[in-house]
């Protein structure tokens, strides 16, 4: 890389510096999940060792069977915890929709390879433990950022192999997902996740084969760096060549974290996206 493509890369994925009120964002979530957490008192599910290898499972009251909706928090897989997104649960217990929100062990304690893994063992730990636990097996895997690419790389994940031979998605939403690694080798974002190029091609969602007629809507803020739009506007097109049924939901005026605030907005279009693949 020379300097000018570092120092455009290193802008584009920039998210913090790129909001100016980032600060008030974050301290607005921080305050609103705090608050969620301890009102809604989250069941924690252990797919392995360690808190972070924890699902806090949200369930709907008096709803038999809810569907599910998976989400994966982001944070560059090296930053953020599953908590730091429960602000956005309630709007969706109120549709009668239960929420799991999978923990991950970050980079550079582990590698960005064995976070997938873990992420991949907490959805079959949940998958099968969905009948004990009340919970139908429509679900709907999305997130944010890194969240969203680890939503895609789920939604690709051959579950025969590991011995969840029915486990599907009713549909795929990722918002401001980084699908395409390799220009992240090109940032200060690769010291903790330690890339080489062969490795960030090999776990890039935007490079796996989606099940065929995958339901995936790939949702970006308007106000995005072109990065980002070109992120998503990939994984559309791509996958659709690949088989899948693949479309952008762009949300103008939305940057990188306003587009996180979209998923706690029942009138909003992100949720109506949601409800509708939920619901088909």
């Amino acid at each position: 890389m020379n300097d000018l493509s570092f120092g455009y890369l290193e802008k584009q994925y920039a998210t913090v510096t790129a909001v100016p009120d980032y600060p008030a964002i974050a301290a607005r979530w921080a305050k609103a999940s705090a608050e969620a957490v301890l009102r809604l008192r989250p069941e924690t599910i252990a797919y392995g060792r360690g808190e972070r290898r924890m699902i806090d499972l949200y369930r709907p009251e008096g709803v038999a069977e809810p569907p599910v909706l998976v989400f994966i928090h982001g944070g560059y897989w090296q930053r953020r915890h599953r908590r730091d997104f429960a602000f956005i649960v309630e709007p969706w217990l109120a549709r009668g929709i239960a929420v799991a929100m999978p923990g991950y062990p970050l980079c550079p304690e582990v590698t960005l390879a064995a976070l997938i893994e873990d992420v991949k063992t907490a959805t079959v730990t949940l998958w099968n433990a969905a009948p004990s636990l009340g919970l139908s097996r429509r679900w709907l895997v999305g997130g944010h950022s890194a969240g969203g690419h680890l939503a895609a790389t789920l939604a690709a994940t051959d579950w025969a192999v590991r011995g969840a031979h029915d486990l599907a998605f009713a549909g795929v939403l990722p918002s401001s997902g980084v699908f395409d690694l390799p220009p992240l080798l090109g940032t200060t974002l690769n010291i903790a996740l330690g890339l080489d190029h062969p490795e960030a091609m090999r776990l890039s969602a935007l490079y796996l084969t989606p099940p065929e007629g995958a339901r995936v809507i790939a949702a970006v803020g308007g106000a995005e760096s072109a990065e980002f739009l070109r992120q998503s506007q990939g994984l559309a097109r791509r996958w659709t060549a690949g088989g899948a049924r693949a479309a952008v939901l762009e949300l103008p005026g939305r940057n990188h974290f306003t587009v996180q605030d979209a998923w706690a907005e029942p009138e909003g279009p992100l949720f109506a996206a949601a409800i509708g693949l939920l619901s088909r």
